[in-house]
């Protein structure tokens, strides 16, 4: 393997076996085991992954993304050495950290401090190593009153939180991440994203498995889309999420339990965001495709449809990269479909940072609105002069009734922007008006 890079995937595949009769009572499910074995036919073959060819080199972070069932978490746990291949060979380079099972090597019956070094045993970190690390893993998790007890007794939150934080101080050279920023509390999450990336800095190899598009194409340099176990695309992370939603679009690339029943409502080409604010007199450009894929993203009973989210600057001109200060506009294309004597629904918008904590969430119940709403138009809300340093934040866009209670449509942190800025004096996440005096 060459010495630029961390992992090697040649030819792998990965076979289980499935049973046939899951249906059956027990009785008659003993009763048909016993005559498959007897035939040498216990069930039938399933390749969960198949023909996978992957280089990952140093410092790379690589995002995954696909359908449940497409393979994601099985080919990060046959990388860890957790499931052999049974085709093809597997190369990795260094020592990896698997936040993948949290706390499986975690024996119940022993404390959180024991588990350390336990757990620390079983993933081969010397001794010495865990005892420089212990304060640093047990003041990280937030458990320094509770790490003498049992961890039978903790709860759920602190048992995935000891363990988390147990895996990521010992520095590895790759780290396997499989939906895990949902441990513990914002705070917690906060913390643990912020340490996962200075494993960047210091230029380890991460790969991230997420159904968080937004996050994949916010810190990968990278990513692959699986489908039905095979690699469907390999490039860009913005490549890789158009890839996927028309995967979704086509109806392709999803599990079984996801596919669009008779009955369900169906995405089609057209719940993505189109340019249908340019027919009440503005351009509003291409606009920016919602994640189709996360239907728990949006609500509504589309009464009014939001059509299209576009960030622009002061000429009208798309953009998602802005700088401290500058003019950012959001426009909000929509479709009505009120009757005429109907209240005048009530548009919102909100400012979430990376980590989904609140910014700003300010709506046009609350503040002075120029014109009314039509059959189609485009809702403008704009900030002259932008108050956010540097990062990602997610925007979500809204429309409801005059009490705020009923959703005609709902997008839920479902579009991104980027604030960019070369230097950075203040720290934070945005800029209060203020004035310093010296007495």
């Amino acid at each position: 393997m060459r010495d630029d890079l961390a992992i090697r995937l040649s030819s792998v595949g990965i076979k289980f076996r499935l049973s046939l009769n899951e249906g059956q009572p027990l009785k008659e499910r003993r009763l048909e085991a016993l005559r498959q074995l007897l035939a040498r036919r216990q069930g039938r073959d399933f390749w969960a992954l198949r023909d996978i060819n992957l280089e990952v080199r140093r410092g790379e972070i690589l995002g995954i993304i696909g359908g449940n069932g497409a393979g994601k978490s099985t080919l990060l746990k046959i990388i860890a050495g957790i499931y052999p291949a049974t085709a093809g060979q597997v190369e990795v380079k260094g020592a990896v950290a698997p936040l993948i099972e949290l706390g499986a090597a975690f024996n119940p019956e022993l404390t959180g401090a024991e588990n350390i070094f336990f757990a620390g045993s079983i993933y081969r970190i010397p001794r010495r190593v865990i005892r420089q690390n212990f304060d640093r893993i047990v003041d990280f998790a937030g458990l320094r009153r509770f790490i003498h007890s049992p961890v039978k007794n903790y709860s759920t939150g602190m048992f995935m939180r000891l363990a988390f934080s147990l895996v990521i101080f010992f520095e590895p050279d790759i780290v396997l991440i499989d939906e895990v920023f949902a441990v513990g509390d914002e705070v917690f999450q906060q913390k643990s994203f912020e340490k996962i990336l200075s494993f960047r800095e210091r230029g380890a190899t991460l790969l991230l498995v997420s159904h968080d598009l937004n996050l994949i194409q916010n810190i990968a340099t990278r990513c692959l889309v699986l489908s039905q176990g095979k690699i469907s695309y390999d490039g860009s992370p913005e490549g890789a999420v158009r890839h996927y939603q028309e995967l979704i679009l086509r109806g392709e690339g999803l599990g079984q339990e996801e596919r669009p029943r008779e009955g369900r409502e169906k995405i089609s080409p057209g719940s993505v965001a189109t340019g249908v604010g340019a027919e009440a007199g503005l351009e509003i450009g291409a606009g920016e495709r919602f994640l189709a894929a996360d239907r728990s993203r949006r609500w509504g009973d589309r009464q009014v449809e939001i059509t299209s989210v576009t960030f622009v600057d002061e000429r009208g001109e798309a953009k998602r990269v802005f700088a401290p200060g500058d003019y950012f506009e959001a426009r909000i294309g929509y479709v009505s479909r009120l009757p005429e004597a109907a209240e005048e629904p009530v548009f919102g918008v909100a400012i979430n940072t990376i980590y989904k904590m609140l910014l700003y969430g300010p709506n046009t119940l609350a503040g002075e609105v120029r014109g009314k709403v039509r059959e189609k138009g485009v809702v403008r809300f704009i900030i002259p002069q932008l108050p956010l340093f540097a990062g990602d934040y997610l925007f979500s866009a809204a429309v409801y009734d005059q009490s705020l209670s009923h959703a005609y449509d709902h997008h839920e942190m479902m579009y991104h922007f980027r604030v960019s800025s070369p230097e950075r004096k203040e720290f934070g996440c945005v800029r209060l008006a203020h004035h310093w005096l010296l007495e």
